[in-house]
């Protein structure tokens, strides 16, 4: 009887993960249903900013949250917050964006990942700003505080930086989607930006539905910039720069 022995240079099952061949940038399945629901998300997340902005007593009852957590100060977290939130200021955030776009670009020698992770950031970061001028929403009154660490005059709906370490983390998980060190990348894009989100209401420069919703802005406008991207950009570029391994 014989016996058929498949060749593994073409089953690709037998291949081990770093021989595969790398899943090429591909328009969304889903594209109307990810605009839809990224688009109601935003909305919700500007009519919820609006009303806790023309609403006193809400950002009340919030700052004795960071009051709270204004009491739990010591030298250890104190240094932790303070670097964070020194180390994710616009002016390192687009020191790290761009030093992380060259690292992806010498990595997977990839016009087009380059192109969607720096579309993903300025959207889902760069809308943020725009944002808080829509909202204007105050900061906390750090002279309530009982141990004010840092004075920010900007507005407080969203957090910039909370929206720009999720952002940066939701940008790299996607680029890994087909890399086996892709569990580690949500992992510490998970932890990285819950520690951010803590540590700018422990700071008291903003209030906890700040980070909130900075969250739930940070995956909508990072959505709708892969749809941008993958249906609109990318087709532009030559199948070679979009596919290759």
């Amino acid at each position: 009887m014989a016996v058929t022995v498949m060749n593994p240079i073409f089953d690709v099952s037998t291949r081990r993960p770093h021989e595969r061949q790398r899943d090429p940038l591909r328009p969304l399945a889903h594209p109307r249903a990810v605009t839809v629901a990224s688009i109601l998300a935003l909305c919700a997340v500007i009519a919820f900013g609006l009303l806790v902005a023309r609403t006193p007593s809400w950002s009340t009852s919030e700052l004795g949250i960071d009051q709270w957590l204004s009491l739990q100060h010591t030298p250890f977290l104190d240094g932790v917050t303070l670097t964070i939130a020194w180390l994710f200021d616009p002016a390192m955030a687009v020191v790290i964006t761009v030093v992380t776009a060259v690292l992806i670009g010498i990595v997977t020698r990839n016009p087009a990942r380059v192109l969607t992770f720096l579309g993903m950031i300025a959207v889902a970061w760069g809308g943020s700003e725009v944002l808080k001028w829509i909202v204007q929403r105050p900061r906390p009154d750090a002279s309530l505080l009982a141990h004010p660490l840092l004075t920010e005059h900007s507005f407080s709906y969203p957090s910039g930086h909370t929206c720009f370490v999720a952002a940066l983390g939701l940008a790299l998980i996607f680029l890994a989607r087909d890399h086996p060190w892709r569990p580690l990348v949500i992992t510490v894009a998970a932890l990285a930006t819950v520690l951010v989100a803590a540590s700018r209401v422990s700071l008291g420069v903003h209030y906890p539905t700040d980070v909130a919703a900075s969250l739930v802005y940070a995956v909508a406008a990072s959505a709708l910039a892969l749809v941008v991207c993958l249906q609109y950009l990318l087709p532009r570029f030559p199948s070679s720069l979009r596919d290759r391994p």
